[in-house]
């Protein structure tokens, strides 16, 4: 009898010891994180893009069918689609005054020079502003804030879109992050191991329009779904065990 308690003691602590996690596979970034070159990466344009334009002139009120940005609310409730201009499946985009700008593949700078010139020919030194509207991600998963966030910047980092969502939790799996990019009609998966620095190099540190990040479960996730009465029983016998066999021991 006492063996047998004994044995199923050394069996509960083994089990005890093997569900717990590593600190390893919870800390992010091991290695030498790679050097970035500026520019590494510059958001660009493409067909569906919702975008705002303003154009700013020295004499304004000769131009009054231009977006300027003092004419907005602050707290603008429209849609994307009511407030931006959206980029045709031709790559251009309809501007009053200068007409259909092609403006495909572009980085915002580079489409701003590029209508700025077309502006030229009607006004005297205008400045254009570009912004993508439809700039969002979407983190699913064993995260602790699931949801789409938008972007309000040029740039949107994996760490900080992950902070956005309120980090993984203890359950997500930081070996097999997966990341849907589909962009210009071109779909692509990578799986990020986050424990490793190799995962903040420039095609995955930096987060595309509509990106989705999906963080899947471990295992001990999956067995803590069985039945929390199947958890609770466990530790209750394990508990019982642990308590006969430290009796008997001190009664011997």
């Amino acid at each position: 009898m006492k063996t047998s308690l004994r044995t199923l003691a050394i069996i509960a602590l083994i089990g005890i010891i093997a569900s717990c996690t590593p600190q390893k596979k919870l800390v992010y970034f091991h290695g030498q994180v790679p050097s970035l070159k500026e520019g590494s990466y510059k958001l660009k344009i493409y067909p569906g893009d919702i975008l705002s334009i303003y154009v700013f002139t020295i004499n304004s009120d000769a131009f009054p069918f231009l977006a300027q940005p003092g004419e907005k609310p602050i707290n603008d409730s429209r849609s994307p689609y009511e407030r931006g201009y959206v980029v045709t499946e031709n790559g251009d985009v309809k501007i009053p005054l200068i007409g259909s700008v092609q403006i495909k593949g572009l980085t915002l700078q580079e489409a701003g020079d590029l209508i700025e010139s077309k502006f030229k020919v009607y006004m005297e030194d205008p400045i254009v502003t570009i912004r993508k509207l439809n700039f969002k991600v979407t983190v699913l998963g064993e995260v602790n804030k699931p949801g789409t966030y938008s972007i309000f910047n040029e740039r949107a980092t994996l760490p900080e879109v992950l902070g956005l969502a309120g980090d993984l939790t203890g359950f997500g799996n930081r070996t097999n992050v997966k990341l849907i990019r589909e962009e210009n009609n071109e779909s692509k998966q990578f799986i990020l191991d986050l424990t490793t620095s190799n995962v903040l190099s420039a095609e995955t540190y930096f987060l595309h329009p509509d990106d989705i990040i999906y963080v899947e479960p471990t295992r001990k996730r999956a067995f803590q779904n069985v039945s929390p009465t199947v958890t609770v029983f466990t530790s209750i016998i394990t508990t019982a065990v642990l308590v006969f066999t430290f009796i008997i021991t001190n009664n011997k």
